[in-house]
């Protein structure tokens, strides 16, 4: 965690909403997203996360919540085997978010707006830096605007202006 990070004044402030996977029963627990990731996602984010994660109610469920501050030039992308990789970075204060190809008329619906105003840019793809392809949409956030993804029972993927 990087609390200093939240006076860079050139980063971008955001929520990172992902579905809370992690099924305890008893002592056991097994956390989905941490096994195909190997690794847990708060430890991936943990350079530019300001404060501890948390969780949050949603329809049906929860979902954890990682409040981040991503400097100008910096981001992560999380290569996915046979479907691309996921993934954001700020490129001068535009939120740059990378999808598989699969999911471009998801986001481009979740999009459809700011497409429209000029507030958002793309689709264009990119090169994933392991081989895979990502499309990219930039996006200029606005003071509360979010974003998610629905994916059902699990929750959803989502990013919000902070």
């Amino acid at each position: 965690m990087n609390p200093a990070l939240a006076h860079d004044p050139r980063a971008l402030r955001v929520n990172l909403t992902a579905p809370t996977t992690a099924i305890r029963i008893g002592p056991f627990s097994f956390d989905g997203l941490r096994a195909l990731l190997g690794v847990e996602l708060a430890d991936l984010l943990s350079p530019m996360m300001v404060a501890p994660k948390f969780q949050r109610p949603i329809l049906g469920g929860f979902v954890d919540v990682y409040p981040l501050a991503i400097p100008n030039g910096e981001g992560l992308t999380i290569p996915v085997k046979l479907v691309g990789g996921v993934g954001f970075r700020n490129l001068h204060g535009a939120l740059v978010i990378q999808v598989p190809p699969a999911m471009v008329d998801l986001v481009r619906a979740q999009l459809a707006a700011e497409l429209a105003n000029g507030e958002a840019l793309g689709p264009a793809n990119n090169d994933n830096g392991a081989g895979g392809t990502v499309t990219e949409f930039a996006l200029r956030l606005r003071p509360g605007m979010r974003k998610a993804l629905p994916l059902g029972t699990w929750g959803e993927l989502g990013l919000e202006a902070a």
